[in-house]
């Protein structure tokens, strides 16, 4: 029979070095404290809307003012016994389905970054206010210091609850970060702490993103914990980035959204388990904007990841054609748990769902960007085309055509229409034909039909209707000999690139021509 151990009075079965791990080891980006700060903020302003039923929720406020910074939300606030629990390690009540937050640690996340936590809450209804004040530099001086000290001692060791009166209708929670460490300047920095905070909280769409009013409606429709809420930061209110054209900032370069809804499998009545919304680029393939373009994963508006965690997981083949969009995928499945970092998922069967049934929107998004790509390399093409038989019939109708030349012009038009015609039997096989590929058609075989004319024209003109170096400067047998030689050597040399041929030619027809007008001088 087994000897039943006794338990010791002084046993304990959590040391500080936890605190170290899990606030130091979670963190190496700081701004990742702001995050959890607001995450906070945002389920206590969510539950606020839920229980008094208002259909506003009031922004939350972030002030940086060094040495410290501030996040302030007029949500639902704590009473006593939650003011008490806020100094527990690990300890949350919230329920993972309905909170963004609920592991109990990201308040913790602040010894990472300040010297002290300080925390002043009102719940409503209840006419107390209550400050928490959790000395972190003492805390971590403690547990570098000492060997192994407890970990319950050391939290209520180092901080403290004080209450005193306030309005009973008031509701708010104030969080003071006081005294920002140096390893942790970062958070002074007020535009990297814009760009992280509208690229990972969920913050409204930027009233100059044309479709946001609408993109915002559906997934109101169609994502059932979605909601996005105000942050100012230093009074400036935060919102979603969006591609913008470096050249023109003003000028819309993107297409109206679509939807594409992700099914756990295919059969009918298949649960939901995301939704994606996407905006293509509307004049040619990826956009030069590469920092605001692919698709963001985001669970209750928060994001997961960044664009490379969609392109990695979703984008097989030709991942390039993940930047050709921008959008996000509101992930719905509530198997599917965010990783402690929130850079990707908890490798779970869940994920491996996500990822698979989400792959038919990256067939989808290639297939459309492939198509695109074709319809527009068409109309590059046939612009190209048109421009050559234009200039060409304008140059031998004004006699500056080089006789020279006219194999290689022949030459470069029945490329063109080659390379047209392949183009019109293409799309012309298509099964479903475009608006767009109805007119590319019509355009591009107009454009064969002129440039099939010209060709007709260029080989039926007589020599004198083409500009002759030679004939102009009335050159001996010996000198047109020369020239010619010197012509077909270009030729061979520059034939794959006439424009090049063309203006070397043209510059030594000038040399020649002032060279003999100098010895007639």
């Amino acid at each position: 029979m087994k000897k039943r151990l006794s338990r010791k009075s002084e046993e304990h079965f959590a040391y500080g070095s936890v605190i170290e791990a899990l606030s130091f080891g979670l963190y190496p980006d700081k701004r990742h404290v702001l995050r959890e700060f607001v995450q906070n903020a945002f389920d206590a302003s969510v539950s606020w809307k839920d229980e008094s039923d208002s259909s506003l929720i009031s922004p939350i406020e972030i002030k940086i003012e060094p040495p410290s910074i501030f996040i302030a939300d007029r949500g639902i606030g704590m009473q006593e016994d939650e003011v008490n629990k806020y100094r527990y390690l690990g300890y949350s009540e919230k329920d993972r389905l309905k909170k963004v937050g609920f592991r109990g640690i990201g308040k913790d996340s602040g010894l990472a970054v300040a010297k002290k936590i300080i925390l002043t809450t009102s719940k409503y209804g209840i006419s107390k206010l209550f400050t928490v004040t959790i000395d972190a530099e003492a805390m971590l001086d403690e547990i570098k210091s000492q060997r192994n000290p407890p970990l319950e001692e050391v939290l209520r060791k180092h901080s403290e609850i004080t209450g005193s009166s306030e309005d009973k209708r008031a509701h708010y929670t104030f969080v003071e970060l006081h005294q920002i460490r140096k390893d942790a300047q970062i958070l002074f920095s007020l535009d990297k702490i814009k760009d992280y905070l509208q690229r990972n909280c969920p913050v409204p769409f930027d009233p100059n993103f044309s479709h946001g009013v609408e993109i915002e409606n559906r997934l109101r429709e169609n994502v059932h914990d979605y909601y996005s809420i105000d942050i100012l930061l230093n009074g400036v209110p935060l919102y979603k980035p969006f591609p913008i054209n470096y050249t023109i900032p003003e000028k819309v370069t993107y297409t109206r959204p679509e939807y594409e809804p992700i099914f756990a499998d295919d059969e009918v009545g298949s649960s939901l388990i995301a939704y994606c919304w996407y905006c293509g680029h509307s004049e040619k393939g990826q956009f030069d904007d590469r920092e605001n373009s692919g698709l963001i994963y985001r669970v209750k508006n928060f994001a997961i990841g960044d664009r490379h965690l969609s392109r990695k997981t979703l984008w097989n083949t030709t991942p390039e054609r993940a930047f050709y969009f921008f959008g996000e995928i509101h992930v719905l499945d509530d198997a599917l748990v965010p990783s402690a970092d929130r850079g990707d998922f908890e490798d779970n069967g869940a994920r491996n769902r996500l990822y698979v049934r989400g792959r038919r929107i990256a067939q989808v998004l290639s297939q459309k960007a492939g198509t695109e790509s074709a319809q527009r390399r068409f109309e590059e093409k046939t612009l190209e085309a048109e421009k050559l038989v234009d200039q060409k019939e304008k140059e031998l109708n004004e006699g500056i055509l080089k006789e020279l030349l006219k194999p290689d012009v022949n030459y470069q038009i029945r490329k063109s229409v080659e390379d047209l015609e392949k183009r019109l039997q293409q799309t012309e096989g298509k099964r479903r034909k475009t608006v767009k590929d109805q007119k590319l058609i019509e355009q591009g075989s107009k454009v064969v039909t002129k440039a099939k004319t010209f060709i007709r024209k260029l080989e039926q003109a007589k020599a004198t209707q083409f500009y002759s170096v030679d004939r102009v400067l009335k050159l001996n047998e010996e000198a047109k000999r020369v020239y010619q030689v010197i012509a077909t050597c270009l030729r061979k040399e520059f034939q794959s690139n006439p424009e090049l041929l063309e203006r070397i030619m043209q510059k030594i027809d000038n040399a020649l021509m002032e060279a003999f007008a100098e010895l007639k001088l």
